[in-house]
């Protein structure tokens, strides 16, 4: 065998026929093996050292007898996958190129085809493919690309790749590119030599392929200096664990790409990074993976300091998340150098807080973490300017996902998710036992740390019950084990020791049991609750609802939307317009409840009534009234038909009574001042205070408002209203879901439609929603 190490081009310049046999697989690259191709001949080509060669793989081949005169065919063994995609490339490279065009002083659209793809010869075809296949790659090459199989749907993906990357770049990739040919006769058993080649063993990891890759080229002194002084602090500080060298890597690379690099995928994209972005000595990329590695090793316990910091990264360990990584590696990074930064140990505490609180609302909230990896790399990746406070504008960039699926969730949602998710079961005890002893921490006032490990969870009411308990809870057994059986109301905290012997004993014994408990959570637990019925289960979902917002407080998620007094009392700060209305109407009620209730019952407003009559109005949103059960309040208004029933309310009972709302933007209250319901029977809008905009109906208005909110800030807004998960109204003109609905054109950004197929209230709901998630203000009646 005559083996070398060819340039690509070689291979097919001269009179060669390439043969794939018969017993060969068919072509099957797909888009995702092209694109990587492609992006190595676009890296090797951008490359600073322009000696620079890729290994692109083994050809293996063997030869059949031509007749003289003839071109020599070779059988192809393997390498027919990369020979066939880079054919089509250059199909593909030839219809791009005129005549005239040349690239790398020596290619034009004719000396591809010429050279390149055909042969002077007969055989004419420098490749031929199987069957179909081959059909398929004829029809390109005749310049009439036709077909349903791979070879057709490679060419549309190469066809592609070459407008976006040019000619030249391609070519200037492939004059780089070289194989390992193994040209052989059919006496030397060729499909052997191929499986001796790829012999099945332990494969290398993707941190061992990228050593190999760092120290290749190197004579045996630097080797061994850079191996020593670089490579075995990696390992040292990710403990010698392969697996979290690996993990290092790739978030080291979604760091520094903003890409979602897969771990299997690290090596070759570190390699294609790099060739980018420096090119140069490989050993200050090992100097640099060295450092960081370190940083890295206290993000995964392996190099843990004693430190507020290795505490709070030791929280997120515990809470079974890791997708932060790439960012927390980038603000353990920028701390190393404040002065460049401006970032410093406590702007990264605090920075670590905001994520532990983040992060565990989403959990409790059962939120779906889909989309916290992606996240988390764009904010690795940001390029932040420095500021005065470091801390904060990563904080506000959390902040500006609120109203997004991964937002940090609100009080109502936590209570929901307490009393709902399933808080038992793989990951999730791990987690739950995290959650609980931070809550029963705070309630102890902060004690020494304690290893998650030596903690146990038990389940109050048994996972399975015994006779004794399903006496004890009745019919409604079945129901309350569904609803709270694995929830986190109906888990407390007990130690290793303990737990088999509470097993499903009845409750009065386990409250023995709690009560001498060295958690105080626990025992809390049995001297508040004596029995443990869904009431009890449902008591106890709140109290953790409230603890858990004490644990993790988050300030612009809890803010006021609105506050209100009367007279000149102390303003009263809500979060909802319905629930400002009834404490409202219930401190007019406290004021004189006999002389008030005459004054507000049975008017022509019918702003109250007695409790008895609203259950004569099914559907209809009426509430009790605080402290005056007997009476309930209509509450289906907007903020300002709100603020206007409340001060015509007001005014009936001989009180005056003041409105301000909480501008976001400018983070200030400002004065409301009701007025009173337009005339007309015309639908209107206007935003943040200004002009009033009348319609003719109710359809015409929805994609108007929204066009003034797009004209605001189109690529900012349209992101926040396009497919939203609130109500999902707004698409691209051309992606209209398959659904009922009446879409219309968006004006000024006719790209968008809106579902206009609303009744009136729910059209002036979405209209101040939009608002609300693009930071305006949209009043619309």
């Amino acid at each position: 065998m005559n083996i070398s190490l060819i340039d690509f081009f070689k291979l097919f310049d001269q009179n060669i026929q390439y043969s794939i046999p018969k017993w060969q697989r068919r072509y099957s690259w797909n888009k995702s093996t092209i694109k990587q191709l492609i992006e190595d001949l676009r890296s090797i080509s951008k490359s600073k050292d322009k000696d620079k060669m890729h290994f692109g793989g083994t050809l293996i081949t063997y030869s059949e007898y031509s007749p003289p005169g003839t071109p020599q065919i070779y059988n192809v063994v393997d390498g027919q996958q990369r020979l066939t995609t880079i054919s089509i490339l250059f199909a593909c490279i030839a219809e791009k190129l005129d005549e005239t065009d040349m690239v790398l002083e020596k290619w034009n659209a004719e000396s591809v085809r010429d050279v390149l793809l055909k042969n002077r010869l007969d055989p004419p075809d420098k490749l031929k493919l199987q069957d179909n296949d081959n059909l398929e790659y004829k029809r390109i090459l005749e310049g009439g690309a036709k077909g349903e199989g791979n070879i057709t749907a490679a060419y549309r993906v190469l066809r592609e790749a070459v407008d976006d990357c040019g000619p030249e770049t391609l070519m200037e990739g492939l004059s780089r590119f070289k194989v390992i040919n193994f040209p052989c006769q059919a006496s030397n058993d060729p499909q052997q030599i191929f499986e001796s080649l790829n012999a099945t063993g332990i494969p290398l990891t993707e941190g061992e392929k990228v050593k190999n890759w760092l120290l290749m080229g190197l004579n045996r002194a630097t080797q061994d200096e850079i191996y020593e002084k670089f490579w075995v602090k990696i390992d040292k500080c990710l403990g010698g664990e392969p697996k979290k060298i690996d993990e290092f890597l790739r978030d080291f690379l979604r760091w520094k790409t903003g890409r979602n690099v897969g771990v299997r995928y690290t090596y070759a994209d570190l390699r294609r990074w790099w060739n980018e972005y420096d090119g140069g000595n490989r050993t200050k990329l090992c100097k640099e993976l060295a450092r960081l590695a370190e940083l890295y090793g206290r993000i995964t316990g392996a190099n843990i300091l004693d430190s507020q910091v290795d505490t709070l990264l030791q929280y997120l360990r515990d809470l079974q998340v890791d997708v932060h990584r790439p960012f927390t590696l980038r603000l353990l990074d920028d701390a190393t150098s404040p002065e460049t930064t401006g970032a410093h140990e406590e702007d990264v505490i605090k920075i670590l807080e905001a994520l532990s609180t983040w992060l565990t609302r989403l959990w409790l909230a059962g939120n779906p973490m889909k989309g916290l990896n992606t996240q988390f790399i764009a904010f690795a990746h940001y390029r932040h300017t420095r500021s005065n406070s470091y801390a904060n504008h990563w904080i506000e960039k959390i902040n500006k996902l609120r109203h997004t699926q991964i937002g940090v969730p609100n009080e109502k949602e936590i209570g929901e998710g307490i009393a709902k998710r399933k808080a038992y079961g793989g990951k999730a005890t791990s987690t739950a036992k995290t959650i609980l002893w931070a809550m029963n921490d705070i309630k102890s006032g902060r004690s020494a740390p304690l290893r998650i490990e030596d903690l146990s969870v038990e389940h109050i009411m048994p996972r399975t019950l015994s006779k004794e308990w399903r006496d004890y809870l009745g019919k409604d057994t079945e129901e309350l084990q569904e609803k709270y059986g694995n929830s986190l109301a109906n888990l407390t905290l007990v130690g290793e020791r303990l737990n088999p012997e509470i097993g499903n004993r009845i409750l009065s014994e386990k409250r023995e049991l709690y009560e001498n408990s060295s958690f105080r959570l626990t025992r809390e637990l049995a001297r508040k609750y004596e029995n443990w019925r869904g009431e009890d289960m449902e008591a106890r979902s709140q109290e953790l609802t409230d603890l858990a917002l004490q644990c993790w407080p988050w300030e612009n998620v809890t803010r006021a939307k609105i506050r209100w007094r009367i007279g000149k009392g102390d303003w009263r700060e809500e979060k909802k317009y319905s629930e400002m209305h009834l404490n409202v109407v219930a401190k007019l009620l406290d004021i004189d409840p006999e002389r008030n209730s005459e004054l507000l019952l049975g008017n022509q407003k019918k702003d109250i009534c007695l409790s008895s009559m609203a259950s004569k109005s099914p559907g209809t949103r009426f509430r009790q009234i605080p402290r005056h059960e007997d009476y309930v309040v209509y509450l289906n208004y907007s903020r300002d038909a709100a603020c206007r029933r409340c001060t015509e309310m007001a005014k009936r009972c001989g009180e005056t009574i003041e409105f301000e709302y909480r501008n976001k933007q400018r983070d200030i209250w400002e004065s409301i001042n009701p007025e009173p319901t337009h005339s007309g029977g015309h639908p209107r809008w206007r935003i943040n205070g200004g002009a009033w905009n009348t319609e003719k109906s109710n359809a015409s208005m929805l994609p108007n408002v929204v066009g003034s909110i797009l004209d605001r800030n189109p690529e900012r807004n349209s992101k926040q209203l396009l497919g939203d998960r609130i109500s999902r109204d707004i698409f691209f003109s051309g992606n209209k879901p398959e659904r009922s609905g009446r879409f219309i054109s968006i004006p000024r950004h006719r790209q968008y439609v809106v579902n206009v197929n609303h009744n009136r209230d729910n059209i002036l709901k979405l209209c101040r929603e939009m608002g609300d998630r693009c930071g305006v203000m949209v009043e619309a009646e």
